[in-house]
């Protein structure tokens, strides 16, 4: 998992910069490479980005979204990449797990959060039985 280069708020890294960081990391690694992009860095992280790391740089192929309003983002950045991207995954502790599943989310990043109550729902999600997965789930 890599996160943009950042040092703060009022020191962000611009498109070229991070593009030139992003593809000296690709060139140098042996696996696909997952890309946060989160809050958190400060830094953003646009859809036609994202798209443009996907189609140049094949190993940045899997997206893990924790921004505001995540539910409308793995939609558009399928949509926008087509099989350049193949996983979008929803974040910030699946809160937003199941907007973000309609719209086209593959998976989930919740850290260490209950994995083994949410596989449960992505699984039923993935095979269309959308009223199971929006049930709790009870052991």
């Amino acid at each position: 998992m890599l996160m943009p280069p950042y040092h703060g708020v009022s020191l962000n890294a611009d498109a070229p910069s991070m593009l030139d960081r992003f593809g000296r990391i690709a060139d140098a690694a042996k696996i696909s490479i997952l890309v946060l992009n989160a809050l958190l860095s400060g830094v953003t992280l646009t859809m036609s980005f994202l798209v443009r790391l996907a189609r140049e740089m094949p190993r940045f192929s899997y997206f893990n979204v924790e921004v505001p309003f995540a539910a409308a983002k793995p939609r558009t950045l399928t949509d926008a990449g087509g099989e350049a991207i193949l996983g979008p995954f929803d974040g910030e502790e699946a809160n937003t797990m199941m907007p973000d599943l309609d719209a086209g989310a593959s998976a989930t990043m919740p850290g260490a959060l209950l994995p083994d109550l949410l596989r449960p729902v992505i699984d039923h999600h993935t095979r269309g039985r959308r009223r199971e997965a929006a049930l709790p789930v009870v052991n």
